[in-house]
């Protein structure tokens, strides 16, 4: 069946993935961190479960994308992905071991990184053309509502269960498994293999990534930049979490207020920033994202209590809406047309792998810095070095040229 055969009413079960998908993930990822270290994980293990999540999610899309246009059906690996992933939910609640923690949130990243290249790839194609952009809009729609229904649900049900995420968890491996189950209902078009499913070494080649790079040397420039300002920003996500579950010493549902704020935020500031790149031009809006970042780490150092951190959230979301529209964009103008997709698997791999070694390095060094200079005082430098690095990799940006 063609996408252009596919009968409006199918788009539900879609729909109902996307929220469904969601409202699984907001129930936990927004407190996951703060509960790690409310059961006496290090600075340098939320690090690492933040590296492992950033690998995963980013690093691994090229292996994952090439399997998903090897199978026979693009849904069925998305099922089976997300209702293990859900399902791996729950022995993360039961534990009450960082190590063990960490290593099934571990789990847990790799197994729900595997939908993400095949469920871009069924949208684009089970979505006719003439419906695509409603299509993909509503999606967006369903996915956000899911987030922030969960991520407001979660909070006090934590706290109501003093600090438990048994709850939040259990409906999260509900939502999850049962959203994906639906996706079955939906009749997929054949996919016409690329190569031999058995030959899984190849799923891993990268030997081709040096030579691509090499062809466009503003896509080069642009990547290592990316990459340099990538590590100096999640740099100072462990401490986040340190800041939020320590300093302040947040309820669950502050926390999860704090991650509205930044959501809600960011979705109504994207039609301000859509009118500024149509008025500035692209390259001013994303230079502007990348010099604005030092103030979030530069904020969290020096709030004092929830509403002032609640307060930085508003100004976070502006912040974070500058970058989808204009990033996005200039990636789309600097990249050959016929290989998009090539370009841009390679472009959120390498971010994976910078992602991962700057969570991994700002944890661990921060709890060296914590246990030599004391907990305040080596949390400040953490937050230091991050603003300083984010500060020096956005002012480089100026390198970058001008695309189609």
């Amino acid at each position: 069946m063609s996408a252009n055969e596919m009968k409006a009413g199918e788009l539900k079960w879609v729909y109902a993935r996307a929220f469904a998908n969601s409202l699984s993930d907001g129930m936990v990822s927004p407190f996951i961190y703060v509960y790690a270290l409310r059961i006496g994980a290090s600075p340098s293990e939320v690090g690492w479960m933040r590296s492992f999540n950033n690998l995963f999610t980013y690093g691994l899309q090229i292996p994952w994308g090439r399997l998903a246009d090897r199978l026979n059906s693009r849904v069925s690996l998305i099922v089976f992905a997300d209702v293990v992933a859900s399902l791996l939910w729950i022995p993360i609640a039961l534990t009450l071991d960082p190590k063990l923690l960490s290593l099934s949130l571990s789990l847990h990243f790799l197994v729900a990184s595997a939908s993400v290249p095949a469920w871009n790839a069924l949208l684009g194609a089970l979505i006719p053309a003439p419906v695509r952009g409603f299509a993909l809009s509503t999606v967006s729609t369903a996915s956000l509502s899911g987030s922030l229904i969960a991520t407001a649900a979660s909070g006090p049900l934590m706290d109501l269960s003093g600090g438990s995420p048994l709850v939040p968890v259990s409906l999260a491996a509900i939502s999850g498994s049962f959203g994906s189950v639906l996706l079955l209902r939906v009749r997929e078009p054949k996919v016409k293999k690329t190569a031999k499913l058995g030959d899984i070494a190849s799923l891993f080649k990268m030997s081709e990534i040096p030579k691509l790079l090499s062809e466009n040397a503003d896509f080069e420039l642009f990547i290592k930049l990316t990459a340099l300002q990538g590590f100096f920003m999640t740099f100072a996500w462990p401490l986040f979490s340190v800041t939020m579950a320590e300093t302040l010493n947040l309820s669950m549902t502050e926390v999860g207020i704090l991650s509205i704020i930044n959501i809600l935020t960011t979705m109504l500031a994207q039609p301000l920033m859509g009118r500024l790149v149509d008025r500035f031009g692209k390259m001013s809006i994303m230079f502007l994202h990348y010099i604005s970042l030092p103030i979030v780490p530069l904020s969290y150092a020096l709030v004092s209590d929830f509403l002032q951190l609640a307060a930085c959230n508003v100004l976070f979301g502006v912040v974070i809406s500058s970058s989808g529209i204009s990033v996005s964009a200039y990636l789309l103008d600097i990249v050959p047309e016929e290989r998009v997709s090539e370009f841009i698997a390679t472009y959120n791999m390498v971010l994976g792998i910078s992602y991962f070694m700057g969570s991994a390095f700002g944890g661990n060094f921060t709890e060296l810095a914590r246990a030599v200079l004391g907990k305040r005082l080596g949390l400040q430098v953490g937050y230091a070095i991050s603003t300083l690095g984010r500060l020096v990799s956005g002012l480089m940006f100026l390198k970058i040229k001008k695309g189609r």
